[in-house]
């Protein structure tokens, strides 16, 4: 009995310490099935000549759109895949997240019409005292992209390696999320890593103070409650050509249309 109870005990610590184990009390393990979205990576959609490899051309990233739209992908925000990760529900056939950090001013000049165009949507991470600076996105142009149904996250208060600095926590994951709700009207459900770099404690506060997922940096399109906390996105380089950037992708054959959603079960 002891043996038993002891296991028990060790279990429930489990799952209150890691944040991606943590699941509703009317959850099955149908909920916890892994499901394939590209989470793609970007942050300077620029005409400036830039060789850092932040900086996509209008051109590419055009192109690189193109591609999606072409292969049947459909893009959906991080909130709605945590939110059918954890509680079930509908994916387009094949999902696909765009997303931005930094909040640069030329993600609304170059990238919001182009998207727009093709009926795409994308999700962006602020920082959040940079929302009054030049060449950042502000509140305006933001209020546009959430009333066409772009997702608005926090990429903390001054972009800040939380790795090295856990005494700015509270202030970089906490205080960033209430300062973008006060400014734009909104709720912010997840969470950006700056440099994409984190660890437990920096994952575990990002949980307790209020968010539904964090995003990190990697190589891989699956996902699971297990990772929702440390869920992989896909870097787009400045100098990626349409094949580079097509081996980010899991489906390249033509798409079918029979079926538009896929249900992932709770």
């Amino acid at each position: 009995m002891m043996i038993k109870t002891k296991a028990l005990l060790i279990l429930l610590l489990w799952l209150l310490v890691v944040p991606g184990t943590l699941v509703s009390a009317d959850s099955d393990t149908e909920a916890q099935s892994t499901i394939t979205v590209p989470i793609l990576l970007y942050h300077h959609i620029s005409k400036e000549k830039n060789s850092d490899r932040y900086y996509v051309t209008p051109k590419h990233f055009e192109e690189q759109m193109g591609v999606l739209k072409k292969l049947g992908y459909q893009s959906i925000t991080i909130k709605r895949m945590a939110d059918v990760l954890s509680r079930g529900g509908t994916l387009p056939d094949r999902p696909v997240v765009i997303t931005f950090d930094d909040g640069n001013l030329d993600v609304y000049e170059n990238a919001y019409p182009i998207m727009e165009k093709l009926g795409f949507i994308g999700s962006v991470y602020i920082v959040s005292n940079r929302l009054k600076s030049e060449a950042f996105l502000q509140k305006k142009q933001l209020s546009e992209m959430i009333e066409s149904g772009w997702e608005v996250g926090s990429h903390s208060f001054s972009h800040t390696d939380l790795v090295n600095n856990h005494a700015a926590i509270r202030q970089e994951v906490l205080q960033s999320r209430l300062d973008l709700e006060k400014a734009l009207g909104i709720k912010v459900y997840t969470f950006a890593y700056p440099f994409g770099l984190l660890d437990w404690y920096v994952s575990r506060k990002v949980y307790e103070y209020g968010y539904k997922a964090g995003l990190g940096v990697g190589i891989g399109s699956e996902h699971s409650l297990g990772t929702m906390y440390n869920l992989s996105r896909r870097e787009v380089y400045g100098d990626y050509d349409l094949e580079e950037f097509q081996a980010l992708l899991p489906w390249l054959d033509p798409p079918h249309f029979a079926h538009p959603l896929k249900n992932i079960p709770r």
